[in-house]
């Protein structure tokens, strides 16, 4: 029994020594890659889709990746079977993505950035950045050879063996086989980057339509049919669409009658592989397509802000003026308002269109109904997307109607003309806890009033129903039951409850005090870095309503720190090298915190920058 004890033990402190000794290697290893503060990086880290992993240079390990984080020379970048990854690379407006069941390396070598792919599928957009003279070359290097993409959008794959099968959709490549012959691949060419060097597929199917390097985009609310068209399969084979999620799984989806170079199909909005097969009569193989990629973007009319579908807007001058509200899309070129006054659309009263702006105020509505609809222009698209066709209604308040009533009768000679006002800054009220109405008014001719009358109510009510409250001041506070649009009128009376003066109905809002908007780290992408000596200074954008600002700093999901700061910026000193994690946010006068900011990465290099001490003079007696 003594000597089972004493052979568990040895096995127990064997164990714990190589987990010790690999625990110690990876954190140093971690440490010298994690140290970049002498490197610029080749790329950095996009869209994310599933699970990406990377593996740096000097690492066994691999580790998950997120959006936003740099890459440098050597690294590995791998997706799962359904994860995507767009890299975009520096100094240019290149970028590759890299499809499901992929492995590449990024490598930077004599002035250029090289592509390794050991496994799977990709996308390369090197056309864009290819006016750039500052921009590196951009090259696929394979055990057959060599493939320069540095003006070219390309689609290429790991064929059979160590082949690439190279598809270039624009612009051009130049391939350099290994036995050193060059050629060159323009628009529209397929071929394979094989150890006999590069063969092309003289039987290659030209696509017409979809277009291969651009997105198609449609009405999000509207999907329609896809046409598919080509050339250069036999006149008499039936060809079939074969589509799917990756490139591996594809399944026939439609197919046209033998003869027809033309398949319509619908898919839904994303992205999507497809391929064309063609078949005899006889179900015998004629040839096939190389597989493509199609991605299907979803476009939107204009959000509307104001007015809402169906509302009733009570007009308190006549004619009424009436702003419309809207948001703008990302890529939208043009904006147009369109306004009828019938339900059949034969009467219009205004189209107008917009570049920039996000509001229009249409001047002179009288009381009806009135439709309208928001239509969007695309950057890469003629045809435009058109909104929901909407309505609302201006309905004069009661008062506006007597005095419209009044104005048409023979004016009576004591009555004088009296003007009601409120400031502008007290049409929209913020609250924070309970709401409530909080305003003041002005008149002008007003004389020998002894109160106010004032009737509240909510925009959906009549004004006949509401409450009249009267006050011996010119202002007036009192709770509302809930948020929203409320009309407010007043009236002045004298000592005998005689109507002296009346004012006209003003519209006002209530709505909760909104959060303050996360204050951002300058600057606002890449990962923070630390001085040589240490300290870090770190910086953010201030915000307006903003009292302090609260900085937490983290390590490894433990907080290490949180301080407050009344000013946008501040010194960190003693952090220890590694990496950890920053967040900023602020604080308004009411003690609530601002919308959730990014988690940045801050760096503290392992190095300094301060020298070693040299000896002047040694003197040995």
């Amino acid at each position: 029994m003594k000597n089972e004890w004493k052979r568990l033990s040895v096995a127990a402190i064997s164990s714990s020594s190589v987990f010790a000794l690999t625990w110690f290697w990876y954190q140093s290893t971690g440490t010298q890659q994690n140290s970049h503060s002498n490197e610029k990086p080749l790329a950095y880290v996009g869209k994310v889709v599933d699970d990406i992993q990377r593996r740096q240079a000097t690492r066994l390990l691999w580790q998950l990746v997120n959006t936003g984080e740099p890459l440098y020379d050597g690294e590995a970048i791998r997706t799962s079977d359904r994860g995507e990854v767009r890299i975009q690379f520096t100094d240019s407006d290149r970028y590759l993505d890299l499809e499901p069941e992929s492995l590449i390396v990024i490598k930077k070598t004599q002035g250029e950035i090289a592509l390794d792919l050991m496994e799977g599928s990709l996308f390369v957009n090197a056309k864009a950045g290819a006016a750039d003279s500052n921009a590196p070359g951009l090259v696929l290097n394979s055990a057959n050879g060599k493939v320069d993409l540095s003006q070219a959008s390309a689609s290429l794959s790991k064929g059979s063996g160590n082949s690439v099968d190279v598809q270039v959709l624009e612009g051009k490549a130049s391939v350099k086989a290994k036995d050193g012959k060059s050629t060159e691949i323009s628009t529209g060419s397929f071929g394979a980057l094989g150890a006999t060097g590069l063969q092309f597929d003289k039987n290659a199917v030209k696509i017409l339509a979809p277009s291969l390097n651009k997105p198609v985009a449609m009405d999000a609310d509207d999907l329609q049919p896809i046409p598919f068209k080509w050339t250069g399969f036999p006149s008499d084979a039936q060809v079939a669409l074969w589509t799917g999620t990756n490139r591996r799984n594809l399944k026939p989806m439609a197919s046209a009658p033998a003869g027809d170079s033309a398949i319509t199909a619908t898919l839904p909005f994303g992205r999507h592989y497809w391929k064309l097969v063609a078949t005899s009569s006889t179900g015998e193989v004629l040839g096939e397509s190389p597989v493509y990629r199609t991605e299907i973007q979803a476009r939107y009319a204009p959000t509307v802000v104001f007015p809402t579908a169906d509302v009733e807007i009570p007009a308190n001058q006549d004619p009424f003026d009436m702003t419309f509200k809207w948001q703008k899309g990302d890529d939208t070129r043009q904006m147009t308002l369109q306004v009828w006054s019938d339900a059949g659309l034969t009467q219009p009263v205004t189209t107008k269109s917009f570049s920039t702006e996000d509001s229009f105020t249409l001047t002179g509505l009288k009381e009806g109904t009135y439709y309208w609809r928001m239509t969007s222009y695309f950057n890469d698209s003629d045809k435009p997307v058109l909104g929901k066709m909407q309505k609302f209604s201006v309905k004069y308040t009661e008062m506006l109607k007597e005095a419209t009533t009044a104005a048409a009768a023979p004016p009576k000679p004591e009555v004088q003309p009296l003007a009601f006002t409120m400031p502008e800054t007290q049409l929209t009220q913020y609250f924070v806890g309970a709401p409530k109405v909080d305003f003041t008014w002005g008149a002008s001719n007003l004389k020998n009033v002894s109160a106010y009358r004032i009737r509240l109510h909510d925009e959906t009510q009549s004004a006949e129903t509401a409450p009249v409250v009267e006050v011996k001041e010119n202002k007036y506070s009192a709770p509302v039951p809930k948020p929203g649009r409320y009309i407010a009128s007043i009236e002045a009376v004298d000592q005998n409850g005689q109507v002296v003066g009346a004012g006209t109905s003003q519209a006002v809002t209530v709505s909760p005090m909104p959060i303050l908007k996360s204050p951002g780290f300058i600057p606002a992408e890449g990962p923070l870095q630390a001085s040589m000596d240490g300290r870090s200074a770190l910086e953010w954008n201030g915000i307006e309503g903003a009292v302090d600002y609260e900085l937490v700093i983290k390590k490894d999901g433990k907080e290490l720190k949180r301080t407050k700061y009344k000013n946008t910026s501040t010194t960190i000193r003693n952090l220890l090298p590694g990496e950890y994690e920053v967040m900023i946010s602020a604080q308004d006068s009411y003690g609530r915190a601002s919308e959730a900011g990014a988690v940045r990465k801050l760096i503290v290099p392992d190095k300094s920058n301060l020298k070693a001490p040299t000896l002047k003079k040694i003197k040995v007696n």
